[in-house]
């Protein structure tokens, strides 16, 4: 059993209009349903949800915030599911990344938490849906959403609340759209296909790769070259 849920603005209505940066998780599984044929959304209005389900698959849209969401509020949706019963269940959390360039996506089957940033909001995130969700298989689809990577200031809650208000523009969406198809052959040809390991666990880093100096180390060549010097006299 393999389980999409998205994760981002909060759904008001039904309705799709001016799409959000904070939306494009919402978009995903849009795409995803109508690009494999999948049954109409049903509002669950006990989980606060909207669900279609095809095959082994099921998506899920919560209504609620991405920001008043957690484990547990993830739990009971999947507890009211109730596929106890399946040995293979597969969550993939889908969720707009802040920290990824738009047009850029990445699968994860476990979770790097950067002490770096301290208390970041996907750090808490992360951690929370983690801790309760033990009996899944925990994957992680981040969809980018920056179109300013060269900001290096860490984006508070705040910040990240205002900038997944923002609108998509036409250029924008184009690029985001060509990234959905990518994503879209990547779960069914390496996730849904395939028997998966994920780890659920945390893994800690002190900092992002790319904040880290590289480090250049000379190659001490002086004894290979000694080696060729003694092989040219020897053939002369």
């Amino acid at each position: 059993m393999n389980i999409l849920i998205s994760l981002g603005n909060e759904i008001i209505n039904s309705f799709i209009g001016q799409q959000k940066k904070g939306d494009i998780s919402r978009m995903f599984l849009e795409y995803f349903k109508k690009k494999n044929y999948f049954d109409e959304w049903i509002k669950i209005s006990y989980i606060n949800s909207y669900i279609s389900e095809k095959n082994n698959i099921i998506l899920i849209q919560p209504t609620t915030s991405i920001f008043d969401m957690n484990g547990i509020s993830l739990n009971n949706i999947l507890n009211y599911i109730n596929y106890n019963n399946v040995k293979k269940k597969n969550v993939c959390i889908i969720i707009p990344d802040i920290y990824r360039p738009i047009g850029k996506y990445k699968i994860k089957t476990y979770v790097k938490i950067h002490e770096k940033l301290g208390s970041d909001f996907y750090n808490i995130l992360h951690a929370n849906i983690i801790n309760h969700l033990k009996d899944y298989n925990y994957i992680n689809l981040c969809l980018g959403i920056y179109n300013n990577i060269q900001n290096k200031d860490i984006p508070t809650n705040k910040s990240i609340q205002n900038y997944f208000k923002e609108n998509i523009n036409e250029h924008e969406n184009k690029i985001i759209y060509k990234s959905f198809q990518l994503a879209n052959e990547h779960l069914y040809k390496h996730i849904f296909n395939t028997n998966i390991i994920t780890t659920n666990y945390i893994h800690e880093k002190q900092k992002y790769p790319a904040m880290e100096p590289r480090k250049y180390f000379k190659k001490d060549t002086s004894k290979r070259r000694y080696i060729l010097d003694v092989y040219k006299h020897m053939h002369k």
